[in-house]
């Protein structure tokens, strides 16, 4: 199979959108200005923070402010050149700062990104954790969640639960996971048909 035909193909994920689940956007951005603009997206790994960062800023720029992004990855204990750059030079209170990743940081590395962007208009940041900043939004994944996703990917019925359970609710893993199998054509591993079946 080519990769761009897997139904779970990177490019057909990544059109899959946060779902809120428990508020709507209005009430979300209502509590947002409420916290000043500086909170918190908070949930383990794959339960969808980043998406749900990247729709926060598209809504913000939508309102006319100048959002500025950076992202920290395992292991990034400070900003680099381009991403102090990016966050920390010549802010205004038009510049909404969403920095991915925050956990990554170290005490002192921290401490100047609060510090440094008290000129921005607000800083939002995802975390694994709550208390760096109040929590805007706790994104949490269901078994029922993955299934809609894979019925909206693949258009076939198959049983999610368990690879659910399997990647403790991390739906980018589960995700992977089918991309795997369907590019193996052993899709009937996890309860689904194989390509030749379809």
């Amino acid at each position: 199979m080519r990769a761009r035909d897997n139904p779970f193909a990177v490019h057909r994920v990544l059109g899959i959108r946060y779902r809120l689940s428990g508020t709507t956007w209005e009430e979300l951005l209502a509590r947002l200005e409420a916290l000043r603009f500086r909170a918190a997206l908070v949930g383990p790994h794959g339960h969808g923070k980043t998406t749900l960062l990247e729709d926060l800023g598209a809504r913000l720029a939508g309102r006319g402010c100048r959002v500025r992004t950076a992202t920290l990855h395992e292991g990034d204990r400070r900003l680099d050149a381009v991403q102090r750059r990016t966050l920390l030079d010549d802010l205004t209170p038009s510049d909404i700062l969403l920095l991915d990743g925050a956990e990554q940081l170290g005490r002192l590395s921290w401490f100047e990104v609060r510090t440094r962007t008290r000129a921005a208009g607000g800083l939002v940041i995802t975390s694994h954790w709550p208390g760096l900043l109040p929590t805007l939004h706790e994104c949490r994944t269901t078994p029922e969640l993955l299934a809609e996703i894979v019925g909206e990917l693949s258009a076939q019925g198959m049983e999610t639960r368990e690879l659910f359970d399997r990647h403790g609710g991390n739906v980018r893993e589960a995700l992977r996971e089918l991309y795997d199998t369907w590019t193996t054509g052993s899709a009937a591993r996890t309860g689904s048909p194989s390509p030749a079946d379809r």
